[in-house]
C-alpha cells in the first residue's frame, strides 16, 4: 500500500539536487563542519527523498527529477573555494594585526588585574587573532572561513578596547582625585 501523495517530493528533491550543486561550487558557511560532511549530508537527504518517492508512488509515477543520478560521495575534508578562503584569512590576519584596537589590547593587557581580564574575556578576542594564525598555519579551512570577512572580529575587538579604555579612564580619575587630595594636605 502506497503512503499519501501530499508532500511535494518533485520539489523537494529538486531543491536537494541545487543545494548539493550549490555546496560543491560555493562552498557553505558552517562554522564547525567541512563542506565534504555537509554535502554528504544533502546526499543522504537525496537519497531519503527518492526512498519516500518509491513509498509513495508506482513506478510509472516517478517525477523525472527522480531518475537523475544521485551525487557521489564526497571526501569529508573536501573545501570548496580552498584557495580563495585561505587568501581571505590571510588578508583579515593582516587587517587585525594592524587593527588599533587589537594593538592597544596587547598593550594594555597587563594592566588589568586578572579579574578585569576576566571580566573583560580579553583572552578569548585576543585569540580570535592568535587563532587565526593557528589556523592558517594548520591549514585548517573550516576555521578559517569564520574570518572570511573580518568587520565581526573587529568588532569584538573594538568593544573590548573600549572597554579597557573606560577602565582605564576611571582608573586615571581615581589618581588625580588622590592626589589633588594629597595635595591638600
Amino acid at each position: 500500500m502506497k503512503k499519501k501523495k501530499d508532500e511535494n517530493y518533485e520539489a523537494m528533491l529538486v531543491e536537494r539536487f541545487m543545494r548539493w550543486e550549490n555546496l560543491y561550487k560555493n562552498g557553505g558557511s558552517d562554522p564547525f563542519w567541512s563542506d565534504g560532511s555537509n554535502l554528504n549530508l544533502v546526499r543522504n537527504h537525496i537519497i531519503y527523498t527518492k526512498r519516500q518517492i518509491e513509498e509513495t508512488f508506482l513506478p510509472g509515477e516517478y517525477p523525472e527529477i527522480y531518475y537523475k543520478d544521485t551525487p557521489p560521495k564526497v571526501d569529508k575534508n573536501y573545501m570548496a573555494r580552498a584557495d580563495e578562503i585561505k587568501s581571505n584569512a590571510e588578508e583579515s590576519l593582516k587587517i587585525y594585526l594592524q587593527d588599533e584596537n587589537y594593538l592597544y589590547l596587547k598593550e594594555n593587557i597587563n594592566r588589568l588585574t586578572p579579574k578585569e581580564q576576566e571580566d573583560l574575556c580579553i583572552f578569548s578576542v585576543l585569540w580570535y587573532v592568535e587563532g587565526l594564525k593557528r589556523f592558517i598555519l594548520s591549514g585548517d579551512l573550516v576555521s578559517m572561513r569564520r574570518h572570511e570577512n573580518p568587520e565581526r572580529y573587529k568588532k569584538s575587538l573594538m568593544e573590548c578596547a573600549k572597554k579597557i579604555r573606560l577602565i582605564n579612564g576611571i582608573e586615571e580619575r581615581k589618581e588625580r582625585i588622590q592626589y589633588q587630595q594629597c595635595s591638600f594636605v
